[in-house]
C-alpha cells in the first residue's frame, strides 16, 4: 500500500449534509414533505432540537413543533430548520431553509430519522477517508457509496477505458475487452455514438455533476468529470437503473468526484486503477512475455511516458536476500513517494523499481541519493543500471542491475549501491567465462611468460603487469621494480622474445590487461 502525503486542509476534510439530502430522506420514507429553500448550502454536521432564546448555529438543522414559529425567526439568518407541522412560512427570513412535515409526524421519529442520516453518511466520509490510502483507492470509494446512491457506478478514463466498475447490474453497458492491453472498456460503437452526439460533446466542460438524459441508453445517467488542474481525467457514472436519482445525489457525487480528484493530485490515475496490473505488466515485460510494441506503447501512454524518454533501472535486496511482504509494502510506498516519477514493484523475490529520469529532468545519481536513507536504516543493497534512452531495453537495463548487484556483492565494496557502470569489465569476463573457462580467455602469450617464470624462478610476469599498469613509464616502472633503467629494458626484451609480446601494439595491450585481471582476481568459473 503506497502511503500518500496530504496537507492538513485535505486531511480536515469533511462532508456536509444540505437540506435537500434530508428532505429527499423522509420522501423515501413517505412523509409527505415540504421543502422550501432559496439558499440550500452544503453547511450541515448534525441535529439539534430548538429551544427559545438559544443561540443558533449554521452548522446545525434545528427539529422544532409547528407552533414555535412566529415572527421573531424572521431575525434569523442562514439557519436551517425541519419543522413538524404546517407553518407560515412568511415568518421565516428567506435565507433559511426550511422543511416542512405534514402534521401528526412523530417527533421523536423526525429526530432519529435524522440522526441515522446524518451518521450514514459519516460512515461513508470515513470510508471514502481510508480509501485514499488503500491500494485500490477507486474500487474502494465506489463499494462505500452504492448504498448511498442506489444505483450501479463506475468511472471511466479519457479513452473510455473502465477504470472501476466493483459491481454489475443487469441492463448496464456491457463492456468489450481491449485485445491490446487486455484492459476493460466502452463498446467502440457506443464511443462513436458518444462522440457524434452534441449532448455528449456539452458533458465534457462541466466542472459539477449533471444529468444525461436517457436518449443514448435508455436511462438516465448521473455523472460528474474529474479534473486534475484543467486536465480532463474522466468521468464517474450513476446508472439510473435500480432507483430513482435524488437532488441530494448531485452533492454527494460532487464530493466523491473530488475524493477521487484528490487522489488523482497525488498519485497518477492510471496508477489508481491499475494496481495489481501494473505491477503485472512490468513482471512480464521483464520476463520478456509481453513481446508486443503496441501494447507496451499502450502502458506508456497511460503513463504519460514517451518511448524514448531517460529511463533507470533499479533492483534492491534485504542482506539476507529474503524480502518479506509486509516490510516490502511499507517500502514500495517509499520509493514512491521519494521517486513520483518511478514504479516499484516485487519481482523474482527482489524489489524492481523503474524510474523515468525525463518526467522530473532528474539524473541517475539524484534519484540514488534520495534512496540513501531507506537503504541504510533497511539494510537494504540495491544494483543500478546505466541511463537507458529507450523503454523497449528496459528488460535489458534490469539485467544491468541485477548484474550490478550481484557482482557488487562478491566485491569488497561497503557501499549500498552498486552502479553497473563499474562492474562492467567484470560483467564482460563473466558472461565471457559461462561459456569458456577462464584460462582459456587470457593471452596465449601471457601464459605461456607465467610458464617461464615458474619454471625459471624469474619475475617477467610481474614486470610485464607494471609496465602496462604504469602506462609504460620507463623510469617509474623501474622504480615500482627498485631496478636499474637498464634492467628494465633488458627485461623488456626478454620478454619479446620469449613470449612474442609486442608493447607498441594498442590491441595487444589491451589483451593483455585483461588477461592480467582475469588471471589477478581469480574469479569464479
Amino acid at each position: 500500500m503506497t502511503e500518500l502525503s496530504f496537507n492538513p486542509e485535505e486531511k480536515n476534510r469533511l462532508f456536509r449534509l444540505n437540506m435537500q439530502i434530508l428532505a429527499d430522506a423522509f420522501s423515501e420514507h413517505d412523509q409527505n414533505v415540504t421543502f422550501y429553500s432559496q439558499n440550500d448550502r452544503p453547511c450541515l454536521e448534525g441535529i439539534r432540537l430548538y429551544k427559545k432564546g438559544k443561540k443558533l448555529y449554521s452548522r446545525y438543522v434545528y427539529l422544532l413543533q409547528s407552533a414555535d414559529v412566529d415572527q421573531t425567526f424572521l431575525d434569523y439568518r442562514d439557519v436551517d430548520f425541519i419543522a413538524v407541522g404546517r407553518i407560515d412560512i412568511s415568518c421565516i427570513h428567506p435565507s433559511c431553509p426550511v422543511i416542512e412535515l405534514k402534521s401528526g409526524t412523530d417527533f421523536l421519529d423526525a429526530f432519529e430519522l435524522v440522526q441515522e442520516i446524518f451518521a450514514k453518511y459519516r460512515q461513508w466520509d470515513r470510508r471514502l477517508q481510508y480509501a485514499l490510502a488503500s491500494e485500490h483507492p477507486l474500487d474502494e470509494m465506489l463499494l462505500a457509496s452504492l448504498g448511498l446512491f442506489g444505483n450501479p457506478m463506475f468511472i471511466h478514463d479519457t479513452d473510455f477505458y473502465i477504470l472501476s466498475c466493483p459491481r454489475y447490474v443487469q441492463g448496464m453497458t456491457v463492456w468489450e475487452r481491449d485485445s491490446r492491453t487486455g484492459r476493460s472498456m466502452v463498446p467502440l460503437s457506443l464511443i462513436h455514438d458518444f462522440k457524434a452526439d452534441t449532448e455528449y460533446l456539452d458533458t465534457l466542460s462541466k466542472k459539477s455533476p449533471d444529468l444525461f438524459s436517457a436518449e443514448q441508453r435508455g436511462y438516465r445517467i448521473l455523472y460528474v468529470n474529474l479534473w486534475n488542474g484543467s486536465r480532463y481525467e474522466g468521468r464517474i457514472c450513476v446508472d439510473e437503473i435500480q432507483s430513482e436519482i435524488q437532488e441530494g445525489n448531485y452533492l454527494a457525487l460532487e464530493y466523491l468526484g473530488q475524493s477521487i480528484e484528490l487522489a488523482i493530485k497525488h498519485k497518477s490515475l492510471f496508477y489508481l486503477s491499475m494496481g495489481n496490473d501494473m505491477d503485472r505488466f512490468f513482471n512480464e515485460y521483464l520476463d520478456g512475455t509481453i513481446t508486443d510494441p503496441q501494447r507496451i506503447l499502450n502502458y506508456l501512454y497511460f503513463l504519460h511516458w514517451k518511448q524514448n524518454d531517460r529511463y533507470l533501472c533499479l533492483r534492491l535486496e534485504t542482506e539476507q536476500r529474503d524480502i518479506n511482504m509486509l516490510s516490502a509494502a511499507a517500502t514500495l510506498g517509499h520509493i514512491e513517494t521519494q521517486i513520483p516519477t518511478g514504479h516499484a514493484f516485487l519481482y523474482q523475490n527482489s524489489i524492481a523499481v523503474v524510474v523515468n529520469l525525463s518526467y522530473a529532468h532528474n539524473t541517475s545519481s539524484e534519484v540514488i541519493s534520495s534512496l540513501a536513507i531507506l537503504m541504510r536504516e533497511g539494510l537494504l543493497k540495491m544494483g543500478a543500471s546505466s541511463e537507458i534512452s529507450d523503454f523497449m531495453l528496459v528488460p535489458q537495463g534490469y539485467i544491468q542491475a541485477s548484474a550490478a548487484l550481484d557482482l557488487g556483492r562478491k566485491s569488497d565494496s561497503m557501499t549500498w549501491c552498486y552502479r553497473f557502470d563499474d562492474y562492467l569489465l567484470e560483467y564482460l569476463l563473466k558472461k565471457g567465462r559461462e561459456e569458456i573457462p577462464p584460462q582459456l580467455l587470457c593471452s596465449e602469450k601471457l601464459l605461456l611468460l607465467k610458464k617461464y617464470d615458474d619454471n625459471n624462478k624469474t619475475d617477467l610476469y610481474h614486470t610485464a603487469k607494471v609496465y602496462l599498469e604504469l602506462e609504460r613509464n620507463v623510469l617509474q616502472t623501474a622504480k615500482e621494480l627498485y631496478i636499474h633503467r637498464s634492467t628494465l629494458f633488458y627485461r623488456l626484451e626478454r620478454i619479446r622474445k620469449i613470449a612474442g609480446i609486442d608493447f607498441e601494439d594498442s590491441r595487444e595491450r589491451l589483451t593483455l590487461r585483461l588477461s592480467f585481471y582475469i588471471l589477478e582476481q581469480k574469479l569464479e568459473t
